[in-house]
């Protein structure tokens, strides 16, 4: 195999390994069309820039299916691991929201703006906190696939399906 092709391999591999982690810590079930779709892809993207017998392209394409599925659930274990830290940390957002308004008498445009580090963070995206400014106070919440957690500055956070 060339150079070029090793290297265009193994671009293919690296990119499609990204695609696969950032896909994994958007939080979506593995069982969603795109994750497959990309898998597919990048699979047969890998198979066809190796050169020599179908054997060594279908392994080609093989390892690049288990690489991107490995990377694929390290994503999914982040966006848990995020989840997760919003279930416990949420209620530490409220607080400093409290006490930003009782400092400004009003509530932050963002969460940027409290100074203190925003949990519920991933390693590719942004924190899973989504919060709004309404004309009295606030919504905060995140969410998988399943659950819904939103809060305000009257109410606690609140589990929904």
């Amino acid at each position: 195999m060339t150079k070029h092709r090793q290297r265009a391999a193994l671009a293919l591999v690296v990119l499609f390994s990204g695609i696969g982690f950032w896909l994994g810590e958007a939080g979506w079930p593995p069982w969603r069309a795109l994750p497959f779709v990309v898998a597919i892809v990048g699979s047969i993207a890998v198979a066809l820039t190796f050169a020599g017998p179908q054997a060594i392209k279908a392994s080609a394409g093989t390892a690049m299916i288990a690489v991107y599925a490995l990377t694929f659930f390290c994503g999914l274990a982040s966006f848990a691991s995020a989840f997760n830290e919003c279930v416990e940390r949420g209620e530490e957002v409220r607080i400093l929201l409290s006490e930003y308004h009782h400092s400004h008498s009003e509530y932050p445009e963002t969460l940027n703006r409290l100074r203190s580090p925003i949990p519920c963070s991933r390693f590719t995206r942004s924190t899973l906190l989504t919060y709004e400014r309404t004309t009295n106070g606030y919504t905060l919440s995140f969410h998988d696939w399943l659950v819904e957690h939103t809060a305000s500055e009257d109410r606690s956070f609140l589990a929904h399906k």
